[in-house]
């Protein structure tokens, strides 16, 4: 089954400075992909900036936890609200 995706997303080639400034500062600098959650909410790039915020601010930031115990909190906290991705 070939993926048809539904949501309207900005082009990451955007003309638009702003939306050019969010693809630099968001991309993975390991894989140099954009997140999901950058791509579809990319329509509305004051949301997508401040989700960037939130999740450094929560998660790349945090103290007290080691790498693989921040990814198995990922993992049970995204089971339990149903998070697909």
């Amino acid at each position: 089954m070939v993926w048809v995706p539904w949501i309207a997303t900005e082009n990451e080639n955007a003309s638009s400075e702003e939306i050019k400034n969010l693809c630099n500062k968001t991309r993975n600098p390991q894989s140099g992909k954009l997140s999901d959650l950058m791509r579809i909410t990319s329509l509305t790039p004051e949301v997508s900036e401040d989700l960037h915020t939130l999740g450094s601010a929560v998660y790349r930031n945090a103290t007290g936890f080691t790498a693989r115990e921040k990814e198995i909190i990922a993992l049970v906290t995204s089971t339990f609200i149903g998070c697909v991705h």
